[in-house]
This record gives C-alpha cells, sequence and structure tokens, in this order.
C-alpha cells in the first residue's frame, strides 16, 4: 500500500560560539593595545593621514597554514585573528514522494560549514522525524541499515550503496589540507542510518576551511503506518568550540 507524499524541510539556523572564548586574546593596558600578536622585526597594522591609509609589514618571512591533529594556525602578520562560523543550507527540502511497504524512500539535501579560528565545531539536528497528525514515523534510535516492511526514519552523511546508491562522503574546500570537517559516530557508516533529535551528526576538532556535507535520509513504512502526507522539519545548529 503506498503512502501519499513526504517532504521534510531543512532549516539553518542557529550559529554560535561557547561564552568561554579563550582563543584571540589581546595584549592590552590602558594606553596600548596589540590587536594581533606577532613575531618579526617589524610590522604596522595600518598608517593613515586624513586622505590615505595603508596596511604594511616588515620581514613577514613565515606565512601559511601550519597545524596538527589539535591545533590549525594561519601565519602572516595580516591574517585576521576574528573567529568566523558560517553555516549555509544549500537544499531547503528533501521531497520523498509517495511511500511504500515494500522499497525505501530516500532523499538528500546539502549543507556547508565554513570555519576559522574557533577551534572546531559541531553541528547537531534538532527536530521529531516526519508526522501525519498524531502519528509520527519512527526515529531510528540504534545505526542500522535499511529494513523493508520496518517503520524507520534515519540519515547519515556518507556515500551509500543500499538501499540504493545516493549520498556523499563530506567534501573538502579547497582540500583536505585547509579542511577537515566530519560525520560524527552513529552517523559516519555507510548504509546504515539513525535519526535521534539533539544529537551531534558533523563537526571538526580545529580551525578548518569549508566543508560540504550531503544528509542521506530513508524513510520505510510497515502495513500499520496509517495513510497520508507526512510533513516535518529538521533544524542544524552548529556551535564552534574553544
Amino acid at each position: 500500500m503506498n503512502r501519499l507524499l513526504v517532504v521534510v524541510a531543512l532549516s539553518l539556523l542557529v550559529f554560535g560560539f561557547s561564552s568561554e572564548a579563550f582563543a584571540d586574546q589581546i595584549p592590552s593596558s590602558s594606553n596600548y593595545s596589540l590587536p594581533e600578536s606577532y613575531v618579526g622585526p617589524g610590522g604596522a597594522e595600518s598608517s593613515s593621514s586624513n586622505n590615505f591609509t595603508s596596511t604594511g609589514t616588515t620581514g613577514d618571512l613565515g606565512v601559511g597554514n601550519s597545524n596538527s591533529a589539535n591545533y590549525n594556525t594561519q601565519s602572516g602578520f595580516n591574517t585576521t585573528a576574528d573567529p568566523r562560523l558560517t553555516l549555509i543550507i544549500n537544499t531547503s527540502t528533501a521531497n520523498f514522494g509517495a511511500l511504500s511497504t515494500t522499497v525505501a524512500s530516500t532523499a538528500t539535501s546539502t549543507f556547508s560549514v565554513l570555519n576559522y579560528t574557533s577551534y572546531g565545531y559541531g553541528v547537531y539536528t534538532i527536530g521529531a522525524p516526519p508526522s501525519m497528525g498524531s502519528h509520527a514515523l519512527t526515529g531510528m534510535p540504534s545505526t542500522t541499515a535499511s529494513q523493508v516492511g520496518t517503520e524507520q526514519f534515519g540519515i547519515n552523511l556518507k556515500a551509500n550503496t543500499s538501499p540504493i546508491t545516493f549520498g556523499a562522503n563530506p567534501v573538502q574546500v579547497p582540500s583536505g589540507s585547509f579542511s577537515s570537517g566530519a560525520a560524527t559516530s552513529g552517523y559516519n557508516s555507510a548504509n546504515n542510518f539513525r535519526y535521534v533529535s539533539g544529537e551531534q551528526i558533523a563537526g571538526a576538532a580545529k580551525s578548518s576551511g569549508e566543508t560540504d556535507y550531503t544528509i542521506s535520509y530513508i524513510i520505510n513504512t510497515s502495513i500499520t503506518t496509517p495513510g497520508g502526507t507526512y510533513t516535518g522539519a529538521q533544524s542544524l545548529v552548529v556551535i564552534g568550540t574553544y
């Protein structure tokens, strides 16, 4: 027995930083401050007059990115010290079409996270599974494979080959040398799915460039799943860590 249309709306839409932010503390006194600390023979953040402004440095020899398993630094006098954390929803809806008790229904959506000098971030999912009236589809509390004929709603952030070939692994932009975002435990196993509202689904342990994520959704219904139009809303929250 086919079920009617299912649509999941994906929303953003909160981002923030930890209230205990110890990164990028500025050395200062009552008369002077150093907006950025540096090591070198000389430098000037800016020079100005009534008509002109310039930014320059002397002896800026060590520039570029350096990183380890836990830390990432951008060297160079003119790099900004301001932390930035951005979450972009690239796909606002996931449409499953008509559901069936004999075939799993799938859909995908995408989002991107850009992170600079916040020492990492976590992405959390919030929202109930799709529902129709008082009946909500059963979220998958354990990471497991699709089971046709059993009511399930689950996601992962991996490239899958079952129940069909769909989804994608996180993509590092411009490369893995600058970006390090990844799916977290429970959502990083191909062909296995899970959904628990409030759980972390992705993150980075250190400052990272852009990571593009694909959420893969599955829905299975049983013979006791009520027929009708199911809708749901999933919000993503990204939190900077220090």
